[in-house]
């Protein structure tokens, strides 16, 4: 066990509005302090021997001090990679390469969150427009000979395009194709994402298939059918930590944002008060406790159905919004998104699925 690689959740900023958004923030910006995010560096370096820094947001690149922030870990020969929409790619981040070959040259990689094969399906789940700005990015990350990747995050908006997804990414030039399970918020729309356990199924034997077949790398995430019960995650096995742009350190991306409970599992520890293995501590004795609670559970044969799927279970047992047969269980988000995505008094529910996305008729 080692922890390689420390995830800097560095703002809550996004120019995009997607149905499937874990965040659910008020109406103002929380971007991660400079100060904290040098510290955090320099523990992660000291103290575990860590030199590779994961950036995701919200939209890292509308962190108001990107440039420091990238300047910060080329200064410590640390490598980086970044979860990124693309909106901003040119404007922001190939300025930068051009301006100073040193952040190009500790990028291991730009993932491009893209959810569908085409506009019609993408734009519809993150928003008009957004599908083409993306595919400028990743030109443009062709003509400086930066390595990209594409992700999935797969729901009943795009199941049916993952053969023509991966096909696509290959023939774009993507050194990874990743494939996730979308999770619920505690909003309406988790009713319209909504995949059963049979779908989910062949979902996964298909993208096993697509690994067996491409030549690109296939990857896919955590959350899907493991019968291990007592499998772990990368989080789990302190191979991965995570900070957000408050300086809490949580469990992953998947609690943080979400209404619930939470049993602190978005809230292990507050970085601005506390060393990184101070936070680290504090999340293993959660592990543990979580640990220990599960064997009991499966040592009285209680697990069934949806715990077999690992992110679904974690949720529950943090008291998150998970999914069951039925759909999505747990505490509804109270809170209008910052633009007002799911405010139920803007939803039209008498309207189907098919006739708001026709490519699915």
């Amino acid at each position: 066990m080692a922890v390689s690689w420390l995830v800097l959740h560095i703002t809550d900023r996004c120019q995009l509005n997607c149905k499937h958004c874990l965040r659910d923030p008020d109406k103002s910006a929380h971007d991660i302090e400079l100060a904290l995010f040098e510290r955090l560096l320099d523990e992660a370096k000291s103290i575990y021997n860590c030199d590779h820094i994961g950036l995701t947001g919200g939209e890292p690149t509308l962190h108001p001090e990107f440039e420091k922030l990238l300047d910060a870990i080329v200064d410590r020969g640390m490598t980086w990679h970044m979860v990124t929409n693309g909106a901003r790619f040119e404007g922001r981040v190939g300025t930068l390469f051009d301006a100073d070959p040193r952040k190009k040259d500790s990028c291991t990689a730009i993932d491009f969150s893209i959810d569908g094969a085409d506009a019609t399906v993408h734009d519809h789940i993150r928003g008009a427009g957004s599908y083409l700005t993306a595919m400028g990015s990743i030109a443009q990350c062709h003509m400086r000979g930066i390595p990209f990747m594409l992700q999935m995050t797969i729901n009943a908006y795009n199941q049916h395009q993952l053969e023509q997804y991966a096909l696509g990414a290959a023939e774009l030039g993507a050194t990874r194709v990743s494939f996730g399970m979308t999770m619920p918020t505690g909003t309406y729309l988790d009713k319209e994402m909504f995949l059963s356990r049979d779908q989910w199924r062949v979902i996964q034997d298909r993208l096993d298939r697509l690994k067996a077949m491409l030549t690109v790398p296939v990857t896919y995430t955590e959350g899907f059918h493991n019968p291990r019960p007592f499998h772990e995650c990368e989080p789990f096995r302190s191979e991965i930590l995570h900070v957000d742009y408050e300086g809490r350190m949580n469990l992953c991306c998947m609690h943080a944002g979400v209404p619930g409970q939470d049993k602190g599992s978005s809230n292990v520890a507050d970085m601005n008060k506390v060393s990184l293995a101070t936070g680290h501590r504090e999340m293993m004795k959660m592990v543990q406790q979580f640990r220990e609670d599960k064997l009991s559970l499966m040592e009285a044969q209680g697990l069934s159905g949806w715990d077999e799927y690992p992110c679904t279970y974690c949720l529950k047992y943090f008291e998150k919004p998970h999914w069951t047969d039925q759909g999505a269980s747990g505490e509804v988000a109270k809170r209008q998104r910052w633009k007002g995505a799911w405010a139920p008094e803007k939803h039209v529910t008498n309207v189907p699925l098919s006739d708001r996305l026709p490519i699915l008729r």
